[in-house]
């Protein structure tokens, strides 16, 4: 199980564990590391401005102010305000979806009936801002962390395909306002976006 060095002293560093979720706050000017601890894991990743909740993590923003849907080292997450919230300082992997969103019970279902369906990224990310006054309609599109949608000629979206991550990849993003931030380890089992086997990831704050 790879674990990094952290480039600076820790202010918080846990282990979420497979199908797990966590919630928390960070400060202006500190930064995220969410690390892939066994390899080829799907991470969702959604913010929120710790000082009006109402503001939230936007995808399409993101998408339009970067000119990319692939987000990496350098390019920045933008709020339905357009600010910017957290900007990638780091990425060992390379390559992050922000068209395809969360997982879901009713997703499943819709692709796979109901008797295969399973609670989803969005089901965590439910429970876990619930602390904060948040309910499901407060839930952005995420932002996919190691996953990579290629769109091809026609615009086809290629789904399913497995996180590339290696154990020990990373991203490092740095809070650019105060956040509450929540993070996943995927728990789908469906598809093979993480192997068919989730497990375990690191989340640590510098």
């Amino acid at each position: 199980m790879a674990v990094t060095e952290l480039p600076g002293a820790a202010i918080r560093d846990e282990t979420v564990p497979a199908k797990g979720v966590t919630a928390f706050t960070v400060r202006s000017g500190e930064t995220v590391r969410v690390e892939d601890l066994e390899g080829r894991q799907a991470i969702d990743l959604i913010c929120y401005n710790l000082d009006n909740l109402d503001e939230k993590f936007w995808a399409a923003h993101t998408a339009k102010l970067n000119g990319t849907i692939y987000i990496t080292t350098g390019h920045v997450l933008f709020s339905d305000l357009a600010r910017p919230m957290m900007t990638v300082v780091e990425d060992t992997f390379g390559v992050n979806d922000i068209i395809c969103g969360s997982c879901s019970f009713e997703l499943d279902t819709a692709r796979y009936g109901v008797a295969k369906a399973a609670p989803g990224c969005m089901d965590l990310f439910t429970e876990a801002i619930a602390p904060w006054g948040l309910r499901r309609s407060d839930v952005p599109m995420c932002f996919n962390i190691f996953l990579d949608y290629p769109v091809q000629e026609g615009g086809r979206v290629v789904l399913d395909g497995d996180a590339g991550s290696k154990p020990g990849d990373y991203i490092d993003l740095r809070a650019e306002m105060d956040l509450l931030v929540a993070i996943t380890a995927c728990p789908q089992v469906i598809n093979p976006c993480n192997a068919h086997n989730p497990t375990p990831i690191r989340v640590a704050v510098y």
